[in-house]
Formats: C-alpha cells, structure tokens, sequence
C-alpha cells in the first residue's frame, strides 16, 4: 500500500491508500471440443476453495500473450491458440492492471507444472456450466471470464 495526495475538483485535499500490485493475465481457454478450462485451488485471500481461470502475474518484461501461453501451460498443461481481448483495474483503489486472453484449440500439451505453493485442479467445463460458476460467487477472474466469453461471443 502507498498513500498518495488528491486535491479534488471541490478543493479539498484527501489522502487515499492504494495498492500497488504487478500486471496480471488470465485466459478463457476453449478446447478443440469446446469446454472451457478452469483451475480449482485453495487461496489464502477468501481462505477456501475457488475457481479460477489459468493466469498469474507478468514477469519483468514480459508481454501479456506470453505470459498468458507460459501460465496456460504450467497450470493445466494445455496449449492452444491465444490473443489478448481486453484488460482492467483491479479496482479503483489500485494500480494493478489484469489482461484477459483467449485460447483457440486448446489441447494437452503435457504434464502441468504449477508452482510450488500451487495445488491446482483442472477442470473441463461447458461455457454454460462457467457462467453458471462465475454466479456462484466462489470464482476469482470474474471480470476477466466474462470479457473472454463476450469476446467469443459466449455470452
């Protein structure tokens, strides 16, 4: 957190706290059968199971798209044909920037290989099925599945 000084358009200055997080991706992976890709994990945040789309941070500089393909990958060990489609703020308390990618054909491209802290369950499921998942309120990527379901023209 770092605390900056606004003057606003009233006159008065506030002091707001703002988190400063790096860029992140997510992808909307579509299989060459049509299911959508989605990882099932423990997180320290909400402290319970959620579904989330594949994704993490950008490394120091690294493109989005590759970051998108290198987490696709590692987190389920599928790959495919990807785009970026749109981005967002976290919130409007934070710096943080989240790219949303898509992925064309997606197959098993080998084992995956999550980090170490990550103990990830991939599942397969129907675009249906994820808007269904995404009202459940135990889904993190929100906002970045239903840009990749309106990019698709899944919604």
């Amino acid at each position: 957190m770092v605390e900056v000084t606004y003057r606003l358009p009233s006159g008065a200055v506030e002091i707001f706290s703002v988190r400063e997080d790096r860029p992140s991706v997510a992808v909307l992976a579509l299989t060459t059968t049509g299911e959508t890709l989605v990882t099932r994990q423990f997180r320290p945040g909400p402290e319970q199971l959620v579904y989330e789309l594949p994704g993490g941070y950008l490394d120091d500089g690294e493109t989005p798209l590759a970051a998108a393909a290198r987490e696709l990958l590692a987190e389920t060990g599928y790959g495919g044909d990807l785009k970026v489609v749109g981005r967002c703020f976290g919130d409007s308390y934070s710096s943080s920037v989240k790219y949303c990618a898509v992925g064309l054909n997606c197959r098993r491209r080998g084992p995956a290989q999550p980090d170490d802290t990550e103990f990830i369950e991939v599942l397969s499921v129907s675009p249906q099925e994820l808007r269904q998942l995404l009202r459940s309120g135990d889904v993190t990527d929100v906002d970045l599945a239903y840009l990749g379901l309106d990019a698709l023209g899944l919604l």
